[in-house]
């Protein structure tokens, strides 16, 4: 069995939402007892993240971190401007796509750890994807 969702929202620039509810939504929806969900965009800006978060301060303090790791700035040669190369440098090290194992009809993830879009280079409307597999 398979079940392909796709989803919309509303990003702001270096934001971070969370998307576990949807994710979940969708292995209920599936009817999935035992296998693999994967949550996915295909934007070159964006990106996909499994967070441990105790409170907003962790997203905020990820998203500051992120900006000193990888700032915007006028000299990269990718010339679409400062925030947008950056954006892609952001999601090709940290990734687009997060897997995460379902037993029993349920996600394997712990209490506290969440699924979150991320954008690098917003405001903007995204999609992402959720692919449920299994049986």
């Amino acid at each position: 069995m398979v079940l392909i969702k796709e989803y919309t929202l509303t990003t702001g620039r270096d934001s971070l939402q969370k998307i576990t509810g949807q994710i979940k939504e969708a292995v209920s929806e599936s009817g999935i007892k035992d296998g693999i969900a994967v949550a996915e965009t295909s934007h070159s800006t964006a990106g996909i993240l499994k967070i441990t978060v105790t409170g907003n301060e962790v997203l905020e303090d990820i998203v500051k971190e992120m900006r000193k790791i990888i700032p915007a700035r006028i000299n990269y040669l990718h010339q679409d401007g400062p925030e947008n190369a950056a954006g892609h440098i952001k999601s090709a090290l940290f990734g687009t796509s997060v897997s995460m194992i379902i037993k029993d009809g349920r996600l394997l993830i712990e209490d506290k750890q969440d699924v979150c879009f991320a954008d690098y280079d917003g405001p903007q409307i995204r999609t992402y994807r959720v692919c449920v597999i299994g049986e």
